[in-house]
């Protein structure tokens, strides 16, 4: 027959899970609000022909995501609805020093820059969702802690 954790060990795991909640919190927010204000630095509004927070400064993840998908949108459209593999086959099937090759490298640089900037707000988006787990999981421990704690007295 097993017996109960005793009160004193109790109290130590709610301690402990009470100290790590709270670093997880200050953590999870710390990043959420560094995140935020890179963006903020970054001065970008969501264009007019977003579908959401037209004008909007880009802050949060809702509208870094808008954004990523207005920049894809406005790629495509700029590449005649080309991909890179479309123009990588249309570039072996034309003279590389005509216009049209030109063309075709001036899209795919576009498209290029346009991936990358999807990517970085991508990534922020990404970090928003990071850090609000880890705040997440930080309240849990604290509240976990908590009751642990209680019960122990």
């Amino acid at each position: 027959m097993t017996s109960l954790p005793r009160a004193s060990a109790l109290r130590q795991v709610g301690g402990l899970a009470l100290a790590a909640g709270s670093v997880f919190v200050a953590v999870g927010t710390g990043a959420w609000l560094a995140v935020s204000k890179q963006l903020r630095d970054e001065k970008i509004e969501v264009p007019g022909n977003a579908t959401a927070f037209k004008g909007k400064r880009v802050q949060g993840p809702a509208t870094a995501y808008v954004e990523a998908l207005v920049i894809r949108s406005n790629a495509e459209r700029g590449a005649g609805g080309r991909t890179f593999a479309d123009i990588s086959t249309a570039l072996r099937g034309v003279d590389g020093s005509s216009d049209e090759a030109a063309e075709l490298r001036k899209q795919s640089l576009a498209l290029s820059t346009a991936a990358s900037l999807r990517t970085s707000l991508m990534t922020a988006v990404l970090a928003y969702g990071v850090s609000a787990l880890v705040t997440g999981l930080g309240a849990l421990f604290v509240i976990a802690g908590s009751l642990l704690r209680r019960t122990a007295k």
